[in-house]
């Protein structure tokens, strides 16, 4: 019995008008479907021009099967044609056999070829994919001194690859899982065998087989999908576009997500300390990445505090500055024509709109724009009275700071954290500021990354590598992350 839903049927011209009907041919013009004779037998094979190498379908599948002889396969059973062509003709590699229909579809419609004989009820699907892609370049968010210089790309199977040229390790496995509902999209679960926890790899699998989106998925998406915390301001995923970073997550016992199509990738369970780290700290001298984590540290403090400390000092408890200090902000400000609040508001936004604009032009001018943004606005503002010098300062030191955030997501969270301190600071002093930062910590410690405890191993404390703040030597390095399976 021939279902058009769910699978094939012995009949290949009843299997060839599903698909038709299916992929929308003849009026589909990216649909090819070409019929042959192979021995004894017919048989057709369905591709998507753009998609598949057409010299890798023709030179490996089509002319070895087209020529056998009239009378091969003669005598072999029409369930089992498929497997006979597979044996005695087709070269290609990676292959599959399939039934479902759904299936069938989604593997051509992603570049693979589909092998289907009269009399038989099962397809090949063979990795035939040959559209353009870009070559691997340099990292653009990811930039470091010293240290490899390669970065993900858009193809899946490109980037499965520079992992497995990195971790070359019997233990490393590679499942492939499908995501969305009216459009899939191809999402690989790789992780080392032994060392990731399987818990925590069936949650992420059901996570992103248990999607229903109708649209295409990014890596953005996927992590929606793994995440379990939508409104919190840290991300509960580490992404990365460096094979070498994603392979220092599967050593620690991480389950790495690529997303087809997307040049980066996700590790999941994180850590805060993740979000913090860089490529340069396992790059350099352990004394050097010591070094500049506390830089970073500061800096993010720097960013995070400072507004709201200026504002509640200068509101609040201008007891805390000097007199001489306390008289020149009093003086500058009085020329002031808005209050404080209002005027480090201001500033913070048109610094981050600076940075923005600075990011989203084009090649060099981002760098000359946001220069010569920041020196012309920042001195006419303080030419025309409308923002005192010293509060300039302040917003240009906090911007600075957020700049020391090497996780591009973390740092918008900040951004967003520091407006909410700053209000706190302005309107409530430094009492209220430390309750809105008790308030910001304490849903910190309390959020899990696919179950783990984002904070851990400090809060709650866990065994493992102590690889937090100071960057040990090597030789105290060999533990792995407390989220790792019981048999690492």
């Amino acid at each position: 019995m021939c279902d058009d839903a769910i699978v094939l049927c012995p009949l290949l011209e009843r299997n060839l008008e599903v698909l038709r009907a299916r992929l929308g041919a003849p009026g589909n013009a990216d649909v090819l479907i070409r019929r042959f004779r192979s021995g004894a037998f017919a048989s057709a094979l369905v591709a998507v021009d753009g998609m598949v190498n057409s010299v890798l379908a023709d030179e490996n599948i089509l002319k070895p099967c087209m020529d056998l002889p009239h009378s091969a396969g003669a005598d072999v059973p029409p369930d089992r044609r498929v497997g006979y062509l597979m044996e005695n003709a087709v070269s290609v590699l990676p292959m599959k056999m399939k039934d479902n229909i759904d299936e069938i579809l989604a593997d051509v419609l992603s570049g693979q070829s589909a092998l289907l004989c009269e009399g038989c009820a099962t397809a090949c699907v063979m990795d035939t994919r040959g559209f353009e892609k870009r070559t691997i370049g340099r990292p653009e968010s990811e930039k470091v001194v010293l240290g490899p210089h390669e970065s993900f790309s858009e193809s899946i199977r490109t980037n499965i690859t520079l992992i497995r040229r990195i971790v070359q390790r019997e233990e490393l496995t590679t499942e492939f899982v499908t995501a969305g509902g009216a459009m899939k999209t191809r999402c690989a679960l790789l992780y080392l065998r032994g060392t990731a926890d399987e818990t925590l790899l069936s949650r992420i699998r059901s996570r992103i087989e248990g999607c229903s989106y109708d649209f295409p998925l990014t890596t953005g998406d996927v992590e929606r999908l793994i995440e379990r915390h939508p409104l919190s301001l840290i991300p509960e995923c580490v992404r990365t576009e460096r094979p070498d970073r994603a392979a220092s997550f599967l050593a620690e016992g991480q389950i790495v997500v690529l997303t087809d199509g997307s040049p980066d990738v996700i590790g999941a369970p994180a850590t805060v300390y993740h979000l913090l780290h860089t490529p340069d700290d396992a790059t350099l001298r352990w004394q050097y990445g010591t070094f500049l984590r506390l830089i970073r540290l500061i800096g993010v403090l720097i960013h995070l505090l400072l507004p709201g400390v200026f504002l509640s000092i200068l509101r609040f408890h201008p007891q805390l500055l000097s007199p001489m200090l306390l008289t020149s902000v009093y003086e500058t400000g009085s020329r002031v024509p808005i209050p404080v609040y209002l005027e480090a508001l201001l500033m913070t936004l048109a610094f981050d709109l600076i940075t923005e604009a600075g990011l989203r032009a084009p090649g060099a001018l981002g760098s000359a724009l946001g220069i010569v943004s920041g020196l012309i606005l920042g001195q006419s503002a303080v030419s025309a009275d409308i923002v005192s010098p010293l509060l300039l300062i302040v917003v240009a030191a906090s911007g600075l700071g957020g700049f020391c955030v090497p996780n591009y997501e973390l740092s918008i969270g900040l951004k967003i954290a520091q407006l909410a301190l700053m209000t706190c600071g302005a309107f409530g002093g430094l009492y209220a500021m430390g309750l809105c930062a008790a308030a910001l910590l304490c849903q910190l410690c309390a959020m899990r990354s696919v179950g783990s405890p984002l904070t851990a191993p400090v809060a709650p404390h866990r065994p493992g590598n102590r690889d937090i703040l100071l960057r040990l030597p090597i030789k105290y390095q060999k533990a792995r992350a407390f989220f790792a399976g019981k048999n690492r």
